[in-house]
């Protein structure tokens, strides 16, 4: 063999390594977001990563949507904008929240949620199920939207 053939060797030995090393650092995850915040209230989401939008949809009472993707460490990141008219209060409230963010060198999902991220959206706020908890966690609360709550 040649020198030639040695280093066309050597140049696909490490493609190989190098395809093998980034399949190895992604793995599937499934966001699910669920609207249980009752009275037949519609949840007006609409969810998004950094370099893809997932569109709008509307949650009725008790409905979910999720999605897969490849998580890249590091890299993925996907938030959801939420909004939601109180008839009882006759309120507007909002909520832009993190369901995934893989990011820096400890990836905090995998230990919420490993790879189902089960997300739910009531009347007080929104919360995680926490898999190392086996209970569900507030991560956020709404905001009173002040554009939806103005008078003309």
């Amino acid at each position: 063999m040649g020198r030639r053939s040695h280093c066309n060797i050597s140049l696909l030995l490490l493609l190989l390594f190098s395809v093998l090393v980034s399949m190895g650092a992604s793995y599937l995850v499934t966001v699910h977001v669920q609207n249980n915040i009752g009275d037949e209230i519609y949840l007006d989401t609409r969810c998004r990563s950094d370099d893809y939008e997932l569109g709008q949809r509307m949650l009725g009472e008790g409905e979910e949507w999720n999605w897969e993707f490849r998580a890249i460490e590091g890299y993925s990141h996907f938030w959801c904008y939420f909004r939601w008219y109180d008839d009882r209060e006759r309120i507007w409230y909002s909520g832009d929240f993190n369901v995934y963010h893989a990011s820096g060198l400890f990836n905090s999902y995998i230990q919420k949620c490993r790879h189902n991220c089960v997300w739910s959206a009531n009347r007080q706020g929104f919360f995680l199920y926490r898999v190392d908890w086996q209970q569900w966690q507030q991560t956020d609360e709404w905001s009173i939207d002040s554009i939806g709550n103005k008078t003309i």
